[in-house]
């Protein structure tokens, strides 16, 4: 009797572990997707033109946040003028605030904005013919 006990229960307690195991991996219903969606890589039969931004909103000449010292940000600013840095200032410089407003596409301005930010560290800097650019000090 004890027996027939144990096998009962043991039956009762396997149906209940296996339906939780079913139950447990039963996925719910798909959602209903509105008629509106589009693939994501659908590709039209005609070109679309983007507009990009304005040439004035782009600024050349400005400081990025990966430059991380005045002669890094020259050093680019001479790059993308088509020249090279020629750096012969006793030590480069810490960026400061007054950089900042500098957003120009014309090297001079934004290179008299970088002098009169310097000026007490009588920092010259010279656009060459070659399109270089040398930093050197004031005597």
């Amino acid at each position: 009797m004890k027996s027939v006990r144990v096998v009962s229960a043991t039956r009762v307690v396997v149906t209940t572990v296996l339906v939780a195991l079913l139950q447990a991996c039963a996925a719910p219903l798909a959602v209903d997707m509105a008629d509106n969606w589009k693939p994501v890589n659908a590709l039209g039969d005609v070109p679309k033109e983007i507009p990009l931004k304005e040439e004035a909103e782009l600024h050349k000449y400005q400081m990025l946040p990966t430059d991380s010292t005045l002669r890094m940000l020259l050093e680019r600013w001479a790059k993308e003028n088509g020249g090279s840095l020629d750096w012969q200032y006793p030590a480069d410089l810490t960026l400061v605030s007054g950089l900042e407003p500098i957003k120009d596409n014309n090297l001079q301005r934004a290179l008299n904005a970088v002098r009169r930010t310097y000026a007490a560290q009588k920092l010259r800097i010279q656009v060459l013919g070659n399109k270089s650019l040398l930093v050197s000090r004031m005597p």
